[in-house]
């Protein structure tokens, strides 16, 4: 049994991937299946004896919102100011440059074997030093970080449709398009095929982030930065099926096979209620769906879904319903979990609770005053550690799935009179 231990290391090599480049002929990094191809080796130094804080943000708060940038930062003890781009002896004199990749993991011991669990992956932004005064022990300097959408962020398409965006072409195809105008590493990402097909690319400057949200909206999709730095992109049917796996158990009553959270942030008002939902696909006829029986109890709320690219009216009715349907009542929301990795001493709540990523299935239970239990199946949507000396706290934002299939044959979403058949 072994307590997480938090590392972190940066790569002051160029490039996006988060990989040892292969280098034919190279006696470490030439091996073949094994290390991915590049122009130059990796230059990778562990600093896990500076850190005194780490701070991690990924995901979003909402199901209907689109996924964020995500940020970490990094709180480094420097003495001898080595992190400080001025410094003329710093080791890491000229290498001290932004953008340069930074990953943040832990080990730990797991059915016998050492593991390493990727916690965030992204690339360093800024270097922020403290000097040593007066009132402070020692100078720090404070890494800031942020993921992959930051580069995407960094690069408009041009005022033109965007080379290779032709009619027809499905979602996961359009998504890899677009990312081949910034020329972001394949090895950097994990693309499904799609469920529906595309208009032609409209042109106009935007970033290639907003370029690829509007083809998650378009899809149904979601498009979002896992623990390892990878972009992923899941289609309508993936999505679905996310839901059709064996959940996290989590409660606050010791139930045999699940595990406990710290504390739970319920939510009950009106934040998420549509029941006048209107989807216009881009060239299209508007399609609207209202719900009287929702707008006599909770008033009129509009929800708009505008400019998607998907090819015909019929598909922005399909979703302007599943929007409708799953939108039109109030409910009692898990909104997030709160854990402390020190309260337990259980490898398998270490391995699980810190590779908790986005879009794995969670139900959560609670004990509620007079004896009735409360419980949501629910994806995660968001990530968050706090990690010092003696403390690592992880905040797992939550919601009900949006879009769920019925699956025939399926324990979670075979069950008739349950599940809802989508789209």
């Amino acid at each position: 049994m072994s307590t997480p231990i938090i590392n972190v290391e940066i790569d002051f090599s160029t490039g996006a991937a988060f990989s040892y480049p292969l280098i034919l002929d190279d006696a470490t990094y030439g091996i073949l299946d094994t290390d991915v191809l590049g122009d130059q080796a990796a230059e990778i130094v562990n600093i896990t004896d500076q850190v005194m804080r780490v701070s991690t943000r990924r995901g979003r708060n909402r199901i209907l919102a689109n996924f964020e940038v995500g940020t970490a930062t990094v709180t480094l003890n420097d003495p001898n100011s080595d992190f400080s781009p001025q410094n003329p002896q710093s080791p890491y004199l000229g290498k001290l440059l932004p953008l340069r990749k930074i990953r943040i993991y832990a080990t730990m011991t797991y059915e016998g074997n050492p593991i390493e669990i990727n916690i965030f992956s992204g690339y360093i932004t800024s270097y922020d030093t403290n000097f040593n005064t007066l009132t402070d022990a020692t100078s720090t300097v404070t890494l800031q970080c942020s993921d992959a959408f930051r580069l995407l962020n960094n690069v408009t398409t041009g005022p033109f449709p965007i080379p290779g965006a032709t009619a027809g072409q499905l979602s996961g195809a359009r998504v890899n398009t677009i990312l081949d105008v910034g020329g972001f590493p394949n090895s950097m990402r994990q693309i499904d095929v799609g469920n529906s097909t595309m208009q032609v690319d409209p042109g106009g400057a935007r970033s290639l982030l907003a370029a690829i949200q509007t083809i998650e909206q378009s899809e149904f999709g979601a498009f979002f930065t896992e623990r390892s730095g990878k972009v992923v992109f899941l289609d309508r049917n993936a999505v679905q099926l996310a839901a059709d796996v064996t959940p996290r158990y989590y409660s606050d009553t010791n139930q045999p096979g699940s595990l406990t959270y710290t504390n739970l942030d319920f939510a009950y008002d009106d934040q998420l209620i549509l029941n006048d939902v209107t989807v216009t696909r881009l060239g299209g006829v508007a399609q609207n769906q209202f719900s009287a029986e929702s707008a006599a109890l909770y008033f009129t709320k509009s929800g708009l879904r505008s400019d998607i690219l998907i090819q015909t009216d019929v598909e922005s009715d399909d979703q302007a319903r599943t929007l409708l349907v799953a939108r039109q009542d109030a409910d009692l929301r898990i909104d997030s979990m709160s854990l402390n990795m020190y309260a337990t001493n259980d490898d398998t709540t270490y391995f699980i609770n810190t590779s908790s990523d986005i879009y794995d299935l969670v139900v959560i239970s609670k004990l509620m005053p007079g004896g009735s239990y409360i419980t949501k199946e629910l994806f995660i949507q968001g990530v968050q550690h706090d990690i010092s000396p003696s403390t690592w706290n992880i905040k797992l934002l939550t919601a009900e799935p949006l879009i769920q299939a019925f699956i025939l044959d399926s324990e979670n979403q075979g069950i008739l009179s349950i599940n809802n058949i989508s789209y």
